[in-house]
């Protein structure tokens, strides 16, 4: 997590060590199939959740395909340009309707492979090529089934519960808030890399909330953010009057503009940004389940993750930057891929380490240490939504 001071954040994100070892989520949570269903049922089919960048679905007819928790479905921008969502299934016999992930749908048509049920952008079932006539067949009753779908920062939402939905403003919490000025919504991908991880998505989730692994995982992190070589307790020290205690580091190396191998910066802040946002070099925040923000005054690392299984993941890694950084020809993208890369694959590789280590006989579960306070956060956030299926997302 980033290493601003405590005053400079929302009351829910503070930055406050746990006062005792805590437990961690039981160990079986991280192997067992059947717990992991649960989970999928009430965290990832019960809340909202990422799924693409809005500009990945730009056009009339444009559609994409994404995998949750075992559930297929469609995203698609309609003719009146309003962005759509339903399961990717014909409402015929049930097959797929879209065997690609992303494309464009010919005629502004979705069309059964199998049978040939056609249905408009909106879902409405158009033809049934073959079939013979009966009175009691509707076509309004046989409409595409709908998932709740939303937008904000670029991102595109899905909500596959049933019944009332939380808005999805009221999920995101102090987040929009927080990065109004970078404008999200405003940037485009110049990078994507996707990754199979071999590890549980919580410990993906848990990984991120901390940097008390950043000193022997992250060396050319912590040698752009000194701060980092405290072993996320930078920020926390206080004197018996509960001010801040002079640090052993300063926050970042001097001179560093943004978070690169080096710390300099090759395009301009964002446009929108303020002097004491511009002086902000990292930002990060999580939407669990699966939306991971590293932002950056001048271009954004963004992670959507994916569960495959109980003990596999995939991720979805972009840079995000404004078009008109990608616009100059002596635009570096190296440059800015570098540092994150290296630390996202360092990331990955300690998952899948914990993930084969915890299956231990004997190891119930880990411990939280007082750095870890977001990672005993989010794990009463686990904890919560299990025991309450209705309870609302909240930002990390």
């Amino acid at each position: 997590m980033s290493a601003a001071s405590s005053s400079s954040l929302p009351p829910a994100v503070r930055r406050e060590p746990l006062s005792r070892v805590e437990p961690g989520l039981p160990a079986a949570w991280y192997r067992d199939e059947a717990h992991h269903r649960r989970e999928v049922e009430r965290l990832w089919h019960g809340g909202w959740i990422a799924t693409a960048r809005c500009d990945e679905v730009a056009a009339p007819g444009d559609y994409r395909v994404v995998e949750i928790g075992g559930q297929s479905i469609l995203i698609v921008r309609s003719d009146a340009g309003r962005w759509r969502a339903f399961h990717n299934t014909c409402r015929h016999r049930g097959s797929i309707l879209c065997t690609e992930s992303a494309g464009r749908l010919r005629g502004g048509r979705v069309v059964c492979p199998y049978h040939a049920w056609s249905y408009d952008l909106d879902g409405h079932l158009q033809s049934t090529p073959r079939r013979m006539p009966t009175a009691d067949f509707d076509p309004a009753a046989f409409g595409l089934l709908p998932v709740a779908i939303d937008t904000w920062g670029g991102f595109l939402f899905v909500h596959l519960g049933s019944g009332p939905v939380q808005p999805l403003a009221e999920a995101l919490g102090w987040i929009p808030e927080r990065f109004a000025n970078h404008r999200l919504d405003t940037l485009v991908s110049a990078h994507r890399l996707v990754v199979d991880v071999q590890a549980n998505w919580k410990l993906v989730c848990e990984n991120f909330c901390e940097c008390l692994h950043c000193p022997p995982v992250h060396p050319e992190l912590c040698r752009v953010v000194p701060a980092y070589r405290e072993g996320g307790a930078w920020g926390l020290q206080r004197d018996a009057s509960g001010r801040p205690v002079a640090e052993p580091s300063t926050e970042y190396r001097e001179g560093a503009r943004t978070l690169t191998l080096d710390g300099t910066a090759r395009v301009p802040p964002f446009a929108g940004l303020d002097a004491g946002q511009q002086a902000t070099l990292y930002l990060p925040a999580m939407l669990p389940p699966n939306l991971f923000l590293n932002v950056h005054p001048d271009y954004v690392n963004s992670h959507l993750m994916f569960p495959t299984g109980p003990g596999s993941v995939r991720i979805v890694y972009d840079w995000l930057f404004e078009p008109r950084a990608l616009a100059d020809p002596a635009f570096d993208l190296e440059h800015y891929v570098a540092l994150w890369r290296t630390t996202n694959a360092q990331d990955a590789r300690n998952c899948e380490w914990q993930q084969r280590g915890i299956g231990a006989r004997g190891f119930d579960h880990g411990v939280y240490l007082p750095q870890e306070f977001d990672c005993h956060r989010f794990a009463d956030w686990v904890r919560e939504a299990l025991e309450d299926p209705v309870a609302g997302q909240r930002p990390i």
